[in-house]
């Protein structure tokens, strides 16, 4: 005999199915002003909430959230910018913020817990792209003027990368892998190139004011740290740690003029300790350093202009000063 749901068996199955929908608990809020705009959210995991603000035309957002417990939020004011989120994993928050036109950021979470991504920009033309893999990152990019692009990807657990350009056409990269990883990169002018690159546990830092610098620093091992400082036009630095865990290298480079050039090298065993120290006051000068071993000292100083120093220690508490036509 063919068996028939009854009216209440029918009832307690749509309660059942309802229960089984809403128990996933997403929230997505979308508030557009203006013309063509158009937002896509799909929230296929639970607990999951998503904020977009559109004011203007041509705006477009995308979000997707997988997993759990994510917060994702996009604000755009402007002409057609456009924000992409993909939050996978668990317990993971993104901000996006567009002023102006014609801007682009991208942003991407996997694994997590605790991953933080913050994207800001104004003016026209930027891009910032940011991607996560691991748990407990800690990304931020701002950008304030026209054509500036920011990298960051992280992988591993608890990097930390920090991103500022103010004026045009600056480029800034950073990848790091490893635990617990620190890098900062404060740009001002434009025309202006960095690139970080960490493996390990190790911390690099600069600042460009001006136009044109370019800047490279990349690290292994551990517990080595990278500063460099640019003032002016055109210059170079070079700065690379690598080998030993930990290392506790130590690289210094401040320039302050125009065209100047500044390469950095070091590598040891097991706490090596080196320590190298550039410092270019004026123009056209060349200054490279080159350390093996373990606590080698070198500094060089630079004055007036067209100086050129080369230094290289392999060994065990080597000490190097280079003063040239400086006070």
């Amino acid at each position: 005999m063919r068996k028939t749901m009854t009216p209440t068996l029918w009832t307690c199955a749509l309660l059942l199915a309802a229960g089984t929908a809403s128990a996933q608990d997403n929230v997505s809020t979308v508030q557009q002003i203006g013309d063509g705009n158009s937002a896509l959210i799909t929230q296929p995991g639970s607990r999951n909430s998503s904020a977009g603000t559109q004011t203007g035309d041509g705006n477009a957002l995308t979000v997707n959230q997988g997993g759990s417990l994510h917060t994702a939020s996009a604000v755009q004011t402007g002409n057609r910018n456009t924000i992409t989120q993909d939050q996978q994993g668990a317990n993971s928050r993104m901000e996006a913020t567009q002023l102006g036109n014609r801007n682009d950021i991208s942003q991407k979470q996997s694994i997590g817990p605790v991953n933080d991504e913050k994207a800001r920009q104004t003016g026209n033309r930027n891009l910032i792209t940011q991607e996560q893999i691991g748990s407990g990152h800690k990304a931020e990019a701002t950008q304030t003027g026209n054509d500036n692009v920011a990298d960051q990807l992280q992988q591993g657990r608890v990097n930390e990368g920090l991103v500022l350009q103010v004026g045009d056409q600056n480029e800034a990269s950073q990848l790091q892998q490893g635990l617990g990883n620190q890098a900062s990169i404060t740009s001002l002018g434009n025309r202006n190139t960095s690139t970080q690159t960490q493996g390990g546990t190790n911390e690099a830092n600069g600042l460009q004011v001006g136009n044109a610098n370019r800047l490279t620093q990349s690290q292994q091992g551990s517990l080595n740290e990278a500063n460099a400082t640019q003032l002016g036009n055109r210059n170079v630095a070079r700065q690379r740690q690598d080998e030993g865990n930990p290392s506790f290298n130590l690289a210094t480079i401040e320039q302050e003029g125009n065209d100047n050039r500044a390469i950095q090298n070091q590598g040891g065993t097991l706490a090596a300790q080196n320590t190298a120290y550039i410092d270019q006051d004026g123009n056209d000068h060349e200054a490279r350093q080159q350390q093996t071993g373990i606590l080698n000292s070198a500094q060089t100083y630079q004055g007036s202009s067209g100086q050129y120093s080369s230094t290289m220690q392999d060994g065990m508490n080597n000490t190097v000063v280079v003063k040239q036509n400086h006070p």
